[in-house]
């Protein structure tokens, strides 16, 4: 049986003090690469959302975060290093900061599995 692929969706809005151009360079510079690096990760890219065509979202941004199965979801986000580096870019970026009680409004996280693609 084929491994069923997966990966984790991360949707976030940034905080109203972050320079924009900033974040994309530190992006492309030191989140993009970390990520890519994680064993289990398969392909890691970043997303900004340009324009709402047809209804609303709740997010400015998003991240694809392609897994090597849909098993590996628990090893790459358990991952300490991983939640370290969560955690630093919550203190640096969000919108709400780090306390405990903003778990899951300063980012979301989906675990999704492929169900139909082309080869």
């Amino acid at each position: 049986m084929a491994k069923r692929r997966a990966m984790l969706l991360l949707t976030y809005k940034l905080g109203a003090h972050v320079d924009h151009q900033e974040y994309e360079q530190w992006l492309r510079e030191v989140d993009n690469p970390f990520f890519n690096s994680v064993p289990g990760v398969q392909r890691y890219a970043n997303w900004k959302v340009l324009d709402e065509k047809l209804g609303r979202v709740a997010f400015t941004h998003y991240d694809l975060l392609e897994l090597d199965d849909l098993d590996a979801w628990e090893k790459v986000w358990g991952d300490q290093k991983l939640q370290e580096f969560a955690q630093g870019w919550t203190q640096r970026w969000s919108v709400h900061g780090t306390d405990q009680q903003y778990a899951g409004l300063n980012f979301q996280v989906m675990l999704c599995e492929e169900i139909a693609a082309p080869n």
